[in-house]
């Protein structure tokens, strides 16, 4: 442990200046983690991003904890389905959803259990027979949205995790979260070119009973290149969304679009007919349409009433239009489009929708503001 631990306020200048240097997503993991470890020392750390829509872990960044032994490369496919059973199939403590929905997005897994981790079945199953009996957890939440989730472990020779660690990682929650969105950014502007759709059934226990070709390559964009997976594994956010279709009170209606090597890929489950229960269809595509324009939006911290502006602009209205539409004044309009082109770094509205609207996908993502009749968009109340 470092003798000298930085401070929170120390920690957030430091997390601050690193967000706005936009790198890659696992880069920004490592960046993180070293200077995270200043003020809250851990054995390893465990980063995923998360879908700001559903919550569902949409990807997983393990080295650390590989590197540190707490397991092996082989066996960490397995790690990763027993955290998807432990957040999506089972009941357990601090899933990262439901941190994502409290005031203060961190929990400690000794205080959740009041002391008895075994109650935790993330805790039989993997964290003590891995020699981890001290986690840590963290959703990171802005403006109601959660972009990722931290697994910190502590291993018997160090203390556990407390109230001072606590309010430190929370004191730097938001920042991290827009960093991730910076850092998905970054990741966004990348295209690939794609050769359909491709398709995924798993079995029951997430075996791979059918793959088509196309769904190939997206897959292994989906994986962490620290992963020594076979071509067939499904990575993490494919046995996320597997897990949270077989529930059939909370299968999305839509598709979930994951971050990736290749830039955004769309995913759709869904329960093929028939005599074998737990089978799930998915079928995977480069993203395109609303659903990315909308993410490309939040991810440059676009609130949503600037968002509602940006569709009507993209649809051709006005600056006196869209404050007909939107029951706002002139002035106001004009103030949150000066603050679009601020966040997405342009300087007219052909940029913004340049930057945002790509491949003539128009703009019908404001799903609070959706079109009347005469084909314009109604006032939000």
């Amino acid at each position: 442990m470092a003798s000298r631990a930085w401070s929170s306020e120390r920690l957030a200048e430091e997390l601050t200046r690193l967000g706005a240097r936009a790198l890659p997503p696992e880069a920004y993991f490592h960046e993180v983690s070293a200077r995270l470890r200043r003020a809250v020392p851990s054995q390893a750390n465990c980063w995923h991003t998360l879908d700001p829509a559903t919550r569902l872990l949409t990807s997983e960044a393990p080295a650390e904890l590989i590197e540190s032994g707490v397991f092996s490369a082989e066996a960490a496919p397995a790690a990763g389905q027993v955290i998807v059973n432990s957040e999506y199939l089972v009941d357990d403590v601090n899933t990262f959803a439901a941190l994502a929905r409290r005031r203060t997005t961190v929990g400690i897994l000794s205080q959740a259990t009041r002391g008895r981790p075994e109650r935790s079945a993330r805790y039989r199953e993997l964290l003590a027979p891995s020699g981890v009996p001290y986690e840590m957890r963290a959703a990171f939440v802005v403006r109601g949205r959660a972009w990722g989730a931290l697994h910190m472990a502590r291993s018997a020779d160090e203390p556990d995790f407390g109230a001072r660690d606590a309010r430190v990682l929370a004191r730097v929650t938001t920042i991290v979260a827009d960093g991730i969105r910076a850092s998905l950014r970054h990741d966004a502007g990348r295209h690939a070119a794609s050769e359909g759709p491709g398709l995924v059934i798993l079995g029951p226990a997430d075996e791979v009973e059918l793959i088509t070709p196309p769904a190939r390559p997206l897959l292994a964009a989906l994986r962490t290149r620290t992963l020594r997976e076979t071509d067939d594994t499904p990575p993490a956010s494919v046995l996320a969304l597997a897990a949270f279709a077989r529930a059939p009170d909370r299968a999305p209606t839509e598709p979930v679009t994951v971050p990736s090597a290749l830039g955004w890929i769309s995913m759709h489950a869904s329960l093929p007919e028939g005599t074998k229960r737990g089978r799930v269809a998915i079928v995977l595509d480069m993203a395109a349409g609303p659903r990315v324009a909308a993410l490309r939006l939040e991810a440059h911290g676009v609130t949503p009433r600037e968002r509602d502006v940006a569709a009507l602009l993209a649809h051709g209205q006005s600056n006196a239009d869209i404050a007909t539409t939107l029951v706002l004044s002139p002035y106001t309009v004009q103030d949150h489009i000066k603050s679009l082109f601020e966040k997405t770094g342009v300087r007219s509205r052909r940029e913004l929708l340049a930057r945002i609207f790509l491949d003539d996908y128009l703009p019908h993502i404001a799903q609070r503001a959706p079109l009347t009749a005469d084909g314009t968009f109604a006032a939000r109340d």
